[in-house]
């Protein structure tokens, strides 16, 4: 049920000491008959049960995995009957999208922090929020769509940061606007057997959305990524950066990033409206990775105004190559 281990220098999240092996998805699927959200699950109990008990038996920790699997036992509480009717998700990554965690300048950090979190070594974490992002959740809420947030990195500074986050005086992960946090454990690779294969642990977004009709992903890092038709790249937010920027250029840009996000996302639902029966990530489509691609190579080669590109390929995404 497992894949080959991959060489420790190749994932900087990786350490020895830990049992951080890789599930073949499409495998627990088949074997199980569960569906791809329980068996990435499976993956996620599984290494905690490891984590917390290393000496432990892992036949044991692999049927308890299995066991709150098939539960539906979700360690971010998910809401699979939630996701499942959300007319549409915006998976937000976290780290240098949604935040910056890495606030280390002491002359910045008392002016530029949003949030300071205690860390186990009796050091402190400080975090700057991305401006304009809980104007961008709160919105998708009012909306109607789901939001899941996704990072790369590991479980317990994921957990930690959301503790100390609010969004309008509620715990950021009891708010109504987030549907699931999905972090380092949810992270798949994929054998060639079961696709295109994934070698860079990264993340799947059929475990949200099974045909990736409803979902887009705002990341800052492709390299985690395999899905570019729903891939909505975004530049690097960096907290000290923006803090000590005195270019209003460069100010005015990371403060229009997301606000610019939610333009293109509601320019999508609007499409959707006028067109009964299309999904919101075909509505997307343009303003995604290979979609960007497309339209510029549409702009450059015909002399098409840009809205009108965007047009054309909604009209025949064909245009988008399926992947690089």
């Amino acid at each position: 049920m497992t894949l080959a281990p991959r060489p420790d220098w190749a994932d900087k999240y990786a350490k020895p000491e830990l049992d951080t092996r890789f599930f073949d998805i499409a495998a627990l699927m088949e074997r199980h008959q569960l569906s791809r959200a329980l068996a990435v699950e499976l993956q996620n109990h599984f290494r905690d049960l490891a984590r917390a008990e290393p000496d432990g038996d892992r036949q044991s920790q692999y049927a308890e995995a299995l066991r709150r699997a098939k539960a539906g036992e979700f360690e971010d509480h998910r809401d699979l009957d939630r996701l499942a009717k959300a007319p549409f998700i915006v998976v937000f990554d976290l780290d240098e999208t949604l935040y910056d965690q890495h606030i280390r300048d002491p002359a910045l950090i008392e002016t530029c922090a949003d949030l300071s979190v205690p860390r186990s070594n009796g050091k402190t974490r400080h975090i700057k929020l991305n401006p304009g992002w809980a104007d961008a959740i709160e919105r998708i809420h009012a909306l109607g769509g789901a939001v899941v947030l996704f990072s790369a990195n590991l479980d317990d500074t994921c957990y930690a940061n959301a503790a100390a986050w609010t969004l309008g005086g509620v715990p950021l992960l009891e708010h109504p606007a987030i549907a699931g946090m999905l972090t380092n454990s949810h992270l798949v690779l994929q054998p060639k057997q079961a696709g295109d294969p994934v070698s860079e642990p990264s993340k799947d977004l059929r475990i949200v959305d099974p045909d990736l009709s409803r979902t887009i992903i705002v990341d800052d890092n492709p390299r985690r990524l395999f899905q570019f038709r729903n891939v909505r790249v975004y530049k690097k937010f960096l907290g000290e950066a923006y803090c000590r920027s005195a270019d209003p250029a460069a100010r005015a840009a990371h403060e229009g990033g997301l606000p610019q996000v939610m333009v293109e996302i509601e320019d999508a639902l609007a499409y959707v409206q006028s067109h009964p029966g299309t999904g919101f990530a075909h509505a997307y489509l343009p303003y995604t990775t290979l979609g960007r691609l497309a339209v510029n190579w549409l702009q450059h080669g015909t002399g098409m105004k840009r809205t009108a590109a965007i047009e054309h390929l909604r009209a025949h995404p064909e245009l988008a190559d399926e992947d690089f």
